[in-house]
């Protein structure tokens, strides 16, 4: 759907008079909270809350509403199965709760969709980060410069003499973005991502350190790309925090979950994640192949959205790439059939030698395949120099069930399972109706790793 469709024009006005009644009714409540946005492809969920965590250690008062759910205090709040930012009549109302409980700071994760639907009218910013604006979400928004210009209605929504930080190393958005400030002539102050002022990087399983601004940094987080998340909201946060209590706190900052979150690393490490485009996947996947030893081998197991983006579906390429094993299967895929969207994955795979070992039509039919038996096959396939790709393609959970299934019981000491694309979610979407069945990736993958000790 294109930015200018008529039917969407019509939801944005819509959605703006929503939010402009909702903003009246809760007495406009970003006026009495200092809000920081983020915005970008990848990473926003991540940096959100770097910066909700070090602001709350740092003794402030702050809340956040970010894709994972809201905090306000002690309390959670629930946003949604799929939801990226909230309706435009739930932020007013989560943002005038924080009021009356004494928040000062909010965190706010900013989609494109959100920003582009009016779901943050009303809301002015005190800070703000674009992480990064990749090619992604172009089903709904046609072109990457009107998904850009989405990005940027957080940058216009930014007080005068405020701060916006961008990056350097995503030259593309980073050019496009100079460009975009310069010609609104906009009286914000620019911070910018730039690894090359960033000194003593070192990566591995124990996670990230660098040195930067006189300051040196560790975090428990694994990812290559999170140097750039933690630069990002260390140049925001200095503006809040001092930089000795931002390094002090980020000592302790855990991912969120399901975000390169490490379930377990003996005898084999289970990793959990959301990415689910090209960039973030290979971004991933690079991360991995940096800290793991020569003799091991990446298991990726993912699939692609229907009704999404079908250029997210050259994940199939990026895979065949850059892990050992590939496992496909369900991700939401809606009123689409699994098995066509596996095959598209295929087809993009064989651009790196991907090859197709062995798929599955249903949980029975791979309960009757012997694991050494497919095992075979699939060391066959490596040896004459193939990757190998395996298919689930039941229109149900147990598609995904059996994928992970298949992976743990592929996976040998030292190996890397890696598990992207439904992380948090707590539903998985199949049919043309598109019925949410209840999921838990984490609960399955205790399952699977439970019924290898039975």
């Amino acid at each position: 759907m294109q930015q200018t469709h008529p039917i969407q024009k019509a939801k944005n006005i819509y959605h703006l008079f929503q939010a402009v009644y909702a903003n009246y009714k809760y007495d406009f409540p970003a006026k009495d909270l200092k809000v920081l946005g983020v915005t970008g492809t990848d990473g926003k969920t991540t940096t959100t809350m770097m910066l909700y965590h070090v602001l709350k250690n740092s003794g402030l008062n702050v809340g956040y509403i970010s894709t994972t759910g809201a905090k306000i205090g002690d309390k959670d709040l629930d946003t949604g199965l799929h939801v990226t930012t909230p309706d435009p009549w739930m932020v007013p109302k989560y943002l005038r709760q924080m009021v009356e409980e004494g928040v000062t700071h909010v965190v706010l994760e900013s989609t494109s969709n959100g920003l582009q639907q009016n779901r943050l009218w009303g809301v002015g910013f005190d800070g703000g980060i674009i992480t990064n604006i990749k090619s992604d979400h172009l089903d709904y928004h046609g072109t990457w410069q009107n998904y850009a210009k989405a990005k940027f209605e957080l940058v216009m929504k930014i007080k005068p003499k405020k701060i916006l930080v961008i990056n350097k190393e995503d030259q593309k958005s980073y050019n496009w973005l100079k460009d975009q400030i310069v010609r609104e002539k906009l009286n914000i102050k620019v911070e910018e991502v730039d690894k090359s002022k960033v000194d003593e990087v070192e990566y591995s399983v124990k996670g990230l350190k660098f040195n930067f601004l006189g300051e040196e940094f560790k975090l428990p987080i694994i990812g290559k790309y999170n140097l750039e998340n933690s630069l990002g909201a260390v140049l925001l946060l200095k503006e809040f925090v001092p930089l000795e209590d931002i390094s002090k706190h980020l000592k302790t900052f855990k991912p969120p979950k399901g975000r390169m979150e490490v379930i377990q690393t003996e005898p084999f490490t289970v990793i959990i994640d959301f990415a689910h485009t090209p960039n973030s996947l290979e971004s991933a996947l690079k991360s991995l192949k940096e800290i793991k030893q020569s003799s091991q081998k990446i298991i990726t197991v993912f699939g692609c959205a229907g009704m999404r983006d079908k250029e997210r579906r050259k994940m199939g390429e990026v895979s065949a790439r850059l892990s050992d094993i590939t496992i496909l299967t369900a991700e939401d895929p809606r009123d689409e059939k699994l098995y066509d969207v596996n095959n598209q994955i295929l087809e993009y795979a064989k651009e790196s030698k991907g090859k197709l070992v062995n798929r599955f039509e249903d949980s029975e039919h791979y309960k009757v395949e012997k694991l050494e038996e497919i095992k075979s096959e699939m060391t066959k396939t490596s040896s004459q120099g193939y990757k190998p790709f395996f298919a689930f393609d039941a229109d149900d959970i147990t598609s995904r069930k059996d994928a992970i299934s298949l992976a743990v019981k592929l996976a040998k000491k030292g190996d890397i399972v890696y598990l992207t694309g439904k992380a948090h979610e707590e539903s998985l979407a199949f049919g043309i109706e598109q019925v949410e069945y209840p999921w838990s990736e984490h609960e399955v993958v205790r399952e699977a790793l439970k019924s290898l000790n039975q």
